[in-house]
């Protein structure tokens, strides 16, 4: 075996963590989110916003569009924070149980995850060509 070949296998066997936590994690996340929301749902015009926006994570997991991603991002942080402004309405209102701190962790990890794909596709640099002249 040369050595072109075993660099290759040794990188082929080596696992991108920091690719997986920032680009494929949130969106799987998100997929299993609106998937669950979609089968227990039973209104229909709610089932197909939700399965839309299924459809363009998972488009854009193949795609790796970085202004559908922060678009995504955005969409998914400020409907994070209107949860948490609602569980603190709860809290003030002195409605809230044990049974929301679970619900406050979902919501942060869910911030989490949609700031990591705000963040997780970058913009590849522009390739500079450059000629040399003899």
């Amino acid at each position: 075996m040369n050595k072109n070949t075993s660099q290759k296998i040794n990188y082929m066997r080596t696992l991108d963590l920091k690719k997986i936590f920032r680009l494929y994690l949130p969106s799987f996340v998100f997929i299993g989110v609106f998937a669950t929301y979609a089968i227990t749902s039973s209104m229909t015009l709610v089932n197909i916003i939700a399965g839309s926006i299924a459809l363009l994570i998972i488009a854009n997991l193949f795609l790796q569009n970085v202004i559908i991603s922060r678009i995504l991002g955005a969409i998914f942080f400020l409907g994070s924070l209107y949860m948490i402004f609602a569980l603190l309405d709860d809290i003030m209102d002195g409605e809230a149980t044990i049974e929301y701190l679970f619900g406050f962790f979902m919501v942060l990890f869910s911030i989490a995850m949609s700031v990591l794909l705000i963040i997780g596709y970058k913009k590849k640099p522009a390739v500079n060509i450059i000629h040399h002249q003899n």
